[in-house]
């Protein structure tokens, strides 16, 4: 029940953050596609090329109209991670609440483990539920007569993951006591460097296995630094 309660008070403080990013990634990934459907429905398209010209076999196919939408959602993802990482780690810093919060007869682990469900769950739901409407508007046949490959729905998940990554980072460059200059842009680094790999790979088991591997690192280091700081 203590659990639950720690969890409820998470998620009521990030629901602003989560309605913001849901209401960003819906008027924008609608409008594109709306945008993109109407400039791009068959006839349209292919009644601008001029007879007995020379079309290249490129011109013959056209990009899925998500592809722009999943540009956003990276975008807006990465945001969320970090704005959720301020607030749930941040700002009891700025603030000094941390004493008052960890001193309740509730356990680190257990504190620890509700900021960083309530913040797969506002990935989940925010970002998560709008992307599957997306994708499931983009399939619609009358508003374009190809559905979008499933690929393009598979990475838009790869690029949610890929924004509590950035929520793991924020978190544990807040945490850490080091300086800049030595083990505390550890994180930042690692995580620069796990998005790059992620982006330069064309398999997508390979992609999520490398944002997988990025996410225990990350983790073990906020566990271990959560559970031993001195606040």
């Amino acid at each position: 029940m203590r659990f639950l309660a720690l969890l409820r008070k998470e998620l009521r403080e990030s629901l602003p953050w989560m309605l913001l990013a849901a209401i960003i990634l819906l008027g924008i990934g609608g409008f594109l596609l709306r945008e993109q459907a109407n400039l791009g429905r068959p006839n349209w398209y292919y009644s601008s090329f001029t007879p007995g010209s020379v079309v290249e076999p490129y011109q013959l196919t056209r990009s899925s109209p998500l592809q722009m939408t999943g540009s956003w959602l990276f975008i807006t993802s990465i945001g969320l991670g970090l704005v959720l990482a301020v607030r749930h780690f941040w700002i009891p810093h700025f603030t000094r609440t941390w004493p008052f919060l960890l001193h309740r007869s509730v356990s680190r682990q257990m504190i620890l483990g509700a900021k960083l469900t309530a913040a797969t769950v506002a990935f989940v739901v925010s970002l998560g539920s709008v992307w599957v409407g997306l994708y499931w508007y983009a399939c619609r046949p009358e508003l374009c007569e190809v559905p979008p490959p499933v690929r393009i729905f598979i990475e838009g998940w790869l690029f949610i993951v890929v924004g509590l990554v950035a929520y793991l980072v924020a978190a544990l460059v807040d945490l850490s006591k080091a300086r800049w200059y030595t083990t505390k842009i550890f994180g930042l680094a690692f995580a620069t460097v796990v998005i790059c790999i992620i982006f330069s790979q064309w398999r997508l088991s390979w992609a999520f296995a490398i944002v997988i591997i990025g996410i225990v690192v990350l983790l073990s280091q906020i566990i271990d630094t959560f559970l031993n700081r001195e606040f």
